[in-house]
């Protein structure tokens, strides 16, 4: 009986001198500060989560910075680790991480060199979007590299294009992820720089929510108007982390493409117009020409019938 009522206080204090007993943490010093993300290594968070390994290879300290993309899924809890390679073995190297431009604090992180390979290895559990962005080791000498981790949600994709339609018609935006399955999905409208909730229960014969998939999402808006116009963001909610895509909607009347089939109309009945009277003036001149051409022969004639004549006048004169 005492041994139970003993054991809320015995239980913290032996995990707390196995995690100072513990091999293969460096000894560096502290930072002044804890950083928030201490509070995440709780046994629930830390210990309850698959992890997901990332890794960067740094093939020495004169060589470019390396970056790699990680896309956050349904696994919370990170491991990312920089390997560095160098020549000399005695070379004194300082290694640091931080997250985006907050250094991260010494205790947070493990480090270690055998031979000529330098490795650091950071583990955290995402508890929030703050958690994501860039995380960098940095390993520094005389001179200094760079590894950087940047962690992001699962990109959502939305339209590329506007999507058209007309005032009184239908419409359906689409939103998906390419492989991983939202917890669940949100609509939203932008308005002035605000994003308003579309709530469905409220207007359900305008707005409804379509969602065959689990990785995609569709929303279908009924009777347009030109109030409709503009842009619609999709959220895809995930354990700890979230994604938007957006969408974007042009509402036009119906005169609109009426008025460009006007415009073409007139443009092909002018220019049916310019041809038929250029074809009529072409043929008028073409009738003179011909008329022209007839007249000449027959004016000749007319002049050589005159010179015999006149020849045969005078000799009969001269007779």
């Amino acid at each position: 009986m005492r041994l139970r009522a003993l054991h809320p206080v015995l239980v913290p204090v032996f995990c707390g001198i196995l995690s100072v007993a513990s091999p293969g943490i460096s000894s560096n010093t502290a930072g002044p500060n804890m950083t928030p993300e201490a509070a995440v290594r709780t046994e629930d968070s830390w210990y309850n989560h698959s992890i997901a390994e990332h890794s960067i290879m740094i093939p020495g300290l004169s060589s470019t910075d390396n970056e790699k993309n990680v896309v956050i899924n349904d696994t919370l809890r990170v491991k990312l680790e920089c390997n560095l390679t160098v020549d000399a073995k005695d070379l004194q190297i300082n290694v640091t991480w931080r997250h985006e431009k907050e250094q991260i604090s010494s205790n947070l992180y493990t480090y270690d060199n055998t031979d000529n390979q330098w490795r650091t290895t950071y583990e955290f559990v995402i508890t929030d979007m703050n958690m994501t962005g860039n995380y960098t080791c940095s390993f520094s000498s005389k001179t200094e590299v760079n590894g950087t981790f940047s962690l992001q949600a699962p990109p959502v994709h939305g339209g590329k294009k506007a999507l058209v339609s007309y005032i009184g018609d239908f419409i359906v935006l689409k939103c998906d992820v390419s492989t991983n399955k939202p917890d669940k999905w949100l609509w939203y409208k932008v308005t002035e720089n605000e994003q308003v909730l579309l709530n469905f229960s409220m207007d359900p014969k305008k707005y409804e929510e379509l969602s065959d998939k689990s990785n995609e999402t569709k929303l279908r808006i009924t009777d347009l108007s030109e109030s409709d116009n503009g842009s619609y963001v999709c959220k895809a909610f995930f354990k700890n982390v979230e994604s938007k895509g957006l969408v974007y909607i042009r509402v036009l009347s119906y005169w609109v493409p009426l008025k460009v089939f006007l415009v073409i109309a007139g443009e092909v009945v002018v220019l049916v117009t310019v041809i038929l009277v250029y074809e009529a003036i072409s043929k008028k001149k073409q009738v003179q020409e011909d008329d022209k051409k007839d007249y000449e022969p027959m004016e000749q004639l007319k002049s050589e019938d005159g010179s015999t004549d006149e020849a045969s006048t005078t000799r009969q004169r001269k007779v």
